[in-house]
């Protein structure tokens, strides 16, 4: 079983998102899957998932890999005859459409979510409440990005730190060439951007606040890679003891080229917080450029 749909948002007559949704049965197990995404006309993602959730314990239990399927997805009030809810709102004075879907696994109660807001950010989102053991732990929640900004090609990823130099991007950016794997830096104000080199539009990567470091668990907070086929396993990506990511970074030509981007959160609960309050993980998308 599985549940489709197509968005054109506000409306056809002057649509600002259009996009196809997915929520797949096993094996197929990432979330609710945004396929061929365009802002404005201009092509953003030709897909956006969250192939991999792990959880890791501050003692005895886990570690466990938690797939978000139709399966485990259920019905809610707001949508009480579909598992994915689409439904706009306005905030802070500006319309937004957010899809998502509510999951159960084990005592884990979990919302997947994306908004699509007017000006063109994006907020993926993972909501977490629940405990599965009494211990602390981490939700290692993992976006894949794959990236088409205009098109397939001519993409490249930028890191910005407040400490580089202008080499040519802007004072603060430096740009990847190749494929590579790169951790968060809250005091240099790191975060990344992928820019289609033609149009010179492009997409910011800002961490949330509540996204983490990576630790030895899961050792990265990005993953830049060129697109193969071969490496989107729709969900079968990695286990509970490794997300099996570095594997993928190999030396390839990043440069112009066609390009996902890994991006991971790392949601920490403290036991003494009890189950009942919701916890939330996820980067902000902010487009830039002439859109």
């Amino acid at each position: 079983m599985s549940e489709t749909g197509h968005v054109v948002w506000p409306g056809a007559a002057n649509p600002l998102w259009v996009f196809d949704w997915r929520l797949a049965d096993a094996p197929d197990e990432e979330g609710i899957v945004i396929l061929a995404a365009s802002y404005r006309g201009h092509r953003v993602f030709s897909k956006a998932s969250l192939p991999s959730l792990r959880v890791q314990y501050h003692g005895p239990c886990g570690p466990f890999k938690d797939p978000l399927n139709y399966n485990n997805a259920h019905p809610t009030t707001r949508c009480p005859r579909s598992r994915v809810c689409a439904y706009s709102y306005t905030g802070a004075g500006r319309r937004a459409l957010s899809v998502e879907s509510y999951h159960t696994i084990g005592a884990y109660r979990l919302t997947h979510r994306w908004t699509f807001w007017e000006h063109g950010v994006v907020m993926p989102r993972l909501f977490s409440a629940g405990l599965q053991c009494h211990y602390d732990h981490r939700h290692h929640t993992y976006w894949r990005f794959d990236f088409d900004i205009d098109n397939s090609r001519r993409d490249l990823l930028l890191e910005y730190n407040n400490y580089t130099a202008d080499e040519g991007w802007g004072v603060g950016w430096h740009p990847f060439r190749t494929e590579a794997k790169r951790v968060k830096n809250p005091p240099s104000r790191r975060s990344w951007a992928v820019l289609d080199r033609d149009s010179g539009r492009g997409y910011h990567l800002l961490p949330g606040a509540n996204d983490g470091v990576a630790n030895a668990f899961s050792s990265s907070d990005l993953w830049l890679l060129r697109y193969r086929a071969s490496e989107d396993r729709y969900g079968r990506q990695g286990g509970a003891h490794a997300d099996g990511l570095d594997a993928y970074v190999n030396g390839e030509s990043t440069d112009g080229q066609d390009v996902v981007v890994w991006y991971c959160g790392h949601l920490f609960h403290r036991v003494h917080e009890g189950g009942d309050d919701w916890h939330s993980v996820g980067p902000d998308l902010v487009p830039f450029g002439p859109w």
